[in-house]
């Protein structure tokens, strides 16, 4: 394609300069969109010069929640270069594998993580560049646009969680992006009198990717630099019309909406789940407190992208259901043969998709591994419906067959947390002498509920089969969780299994 996202965003702030683009919340600055061409402009000027790596020029990306995050992913499109976002909630050893698996030879940091990207930059060979101290000039001349055939080229490389082994840099092209995000808008209904609240971190690719998308449309943009719940109601209460809540966010702001009373949030208008299944409790108490708003569901994976979609209807809630493919995706569930499952049976969900990924950096073998039949494969185990909507029960290695049978932890989730005295829980497998896998829970308990392992046994067996309760349940404060809020289970079968 011709434009990339970053030059689309620059004509928008061309043709509306006085119009608010980006606003950053608990004290942070404000941005008209005629200022962010020029910044955009400075950024990519200061790291104009970096160096080719092995895989060609990259830029780390170690900035906090605030506009230059934003700004940074559309200063390595101006240039042509690929960044890499930096999760700053890893530890040091983690931060330093990304940077030195990529390749990047600079990282643009500012504080608080400059000086710990100077220490990492120094043992990887990459130049530290501060956005602090770059300067940004009033005006900038108008650029000319489309000329520069990047739409091939690598803009972001985004790593995977690494819940299992070393995670992998997944690359994903300008056109990849820009097609991405107007299919989003189109799907989502994201439109220029949005307000979109970003309430989570801006180094994962859905948060910065809907960013983009709401600045290309000329909407405006709201950034909180921590995600507080109380700040979330008000914001969705007062101002912000579209925001994506993974589900523990919405489980928290419902909290504190329940200590206020129930008061009305008039504002918000769309609301996206995704990131972590919800219970259809989550669902319908959403449903009541934001009662001016579509309540959304979107399903996809690091390496296919957003692929079903689902706005929620009270008369057809369906448990599990992520909804039916949006545009530009055809989805397919697969039995172990590799042939399409029928309607009722489970399979590992892929996808053909106009958007999906390019491929692992440096990993050719994972890369192939990846798809299977032309499809991107999830490691999702799905289950078409008879209305055509896809329901996910589990990560295929997350599935436990315990005793000779096959069960689903989704399932199990869903049961524990309709418990009254449940707010969260998860369900691992624990390796066991007599039934190969035992069913394990780790729930965590809403406050003042006195809940014991006992009770939720009994509730669990109550509404399932006796082989897909819990043998055993562990009550919890929390459960560990990665920065999007999915909960790492391997980290529950470490602890347990130690035990």
């Amino acid at each position: 394609m011709r434009l990339t996202v970053a030059e689309t965003i620059a004509v928008r702030a061309l043709s509306q300069p006085d119009h608010v683009a980006i606003e950053v919340l608990q004290g942070g600055p404000t941005l008209t969109y005629g200022q962010l061409l020029p910044r955009i402009v400075a950024l990519a000027d200061a790291i104009r010069d970096t160096v080719e790596g092995p895989h060609g020029r990259m830029v780390g990306l170690f900035l906090p929640n605030a506009a230059d995050h934003v700004l940074g992913y559309l200063a390595c499109q101006w240039v042509g270069m690929a960044a890499v976002p930096v999760n700053s909630r890893l530890a040091e050893p983690e931060i330093e594998f990304q940077i030195s698996d990529s390749g990047a030879k600079t990282i643009l940091a500012a504080a608080p993580y400059l000086d710990l990207a100077r220490k990492i930059g120094a043992r990887c060979g990459a130049e530290v560049i501060d956005a602090d101290a770059i300067s940004t000039p009033d005006s900038v001349d108008r650029p000319v646009f489309g000329e520069h055939g990047y739409g091939e080229r690598s803009c972001v490389v985004g790593y995977t969680s690494g819940t299992t082994g070393f995670p992998k840099g997944a690359l994903y092209s300008n056109d990849h992006y820009l097609t991405a995000q107007m299919r989003w808008g189109w799907e989502f209904g994201l439109t220029a009198d949005h307000v979109m609240l970003v309430p989570g971190p801006l180094f994962h690719l859905s948060y910065a990717g809907l960013s983009m998308g709401a600045l290309m449309i000329g909407a405006r943009v709201r950034i909180m630099q921590t995600f507080e719940p109380s700040l979330a109601l008000d914001e969705l209460s007062e101002t912000c019309t579209f925001a994506f809540l993974v589900p523990s966010m919405t489980t928290m702001i419902a909290e504190e909406w329940k200590r206020r009373g129930k008061p009305p949030v008039d504002a918000f208008r769309f609301m996206i789940s995704s990131g972590a299944p919800g219970p259809l409790s989550m669902t319908v108490e959403a449903m009541e407190m934001f009662h001016n708003a579509r309540i959304a569901e979107a399903y996809g994976w690091t390496e296919g992208g957003w692929v079903t979609f689902e706005v929620k209807e009270e008369k057809s809630l369906l448990a599990h259901s992520v909804g039916w493919p949006t545009a530009g995706n055809e989805v397919q569930v697969f039995r172990e043969d590799g042939t399409p499952a029928p309607v009722g049976e489970p399979g590992e969900v892929g996808v053909k998709s106009v958007t999906h990924f390019s491929g692992y950096l440096g990993r050719p073998d994972a890369t192939a591994k990846a798809w299977k039949n032309g499809y991107v494969m999830s490691g999702d185990v799905g289950i078409w419906q008879p209305d055509g909507r896809l329901c996910i029960v589990d990560r295929k290695k997350d599935m436990i067959i315990s005793g000779g049978e096959n069960v689903y932890t989704a399932e199990v989730e869903r049961i524990l947390v309709e418990h009254p005295g449940v707010l969260e829980a998860a369900v691992v497998g624990i390796p066991d002498a007599k039934w190969g896998e035992m069913v394990t829970a780790m729930v965590v308990p809403r406050e003042g509920a006195g809940l014991t392992p006992e009770a939720v046994i009994g509730y669990c067996r109550d509404n399932l089969a006796h082989y897909k309760a819990p043998r055993r349940v562990e009550i919890a404060t929390e459960l560990p969780r990665n920065p999007m809020g999915k909960v790492q289970k391997f980290r529950i079968v470490e602890a347990l299994s130690g035990e």
